[in-house]
């Protein structure tokens, strides 16, 4: 028995999608000046580059009395340092900008 041949054509249409490219940034560093104690931890929550008010995200310990936080970002970043991710600085919220390097040195009521 012989089978017939069917040739399939396939037609390629482009396809259009709205791909937004990520914005070039600079490396942006918060460097938060404080001894916590032993057993302690400090914390950022903000608006901007993956930061959330709800939750913060733990600072990297460099040395007994340094904390620091390191991105690239490419919009500016409202923050505020708390300790523990549970008592909040005290003051107003800080903002810093892309390439910025900022360091603080939070108080605690």
């Amino acid at each position: 028995m012989k089978m017939k041949k069917s040739t399939v054509k396939a037609v390629l249409k482009p396809v259009v999608q709205n791909i937004q490219l990520p914005k070039s940034g600079a490396v942006t560093t918060i460097d938060v000046k404080m001894d916590v104690g032993f057993g302690n931890a400090i914390f950022l929550r903000g608006a901007g580059s993956g930061l959330t008010w709800d939750r913060g995200i733990p600072l990297v310990c460099v040395d007994g009395t340094t904390w620091r936080w390191s991105q690239t970002v490419s919009d500016p970043i409202t923050f505020k340092i708390l300790l523990n991710d549970k008592v909040w600085s005290a003051g107003n919220d800080l903002t810093i900008t892309p390439g910025q390097k900022l360091e603080v040195a939070p108080s605690f009521a």
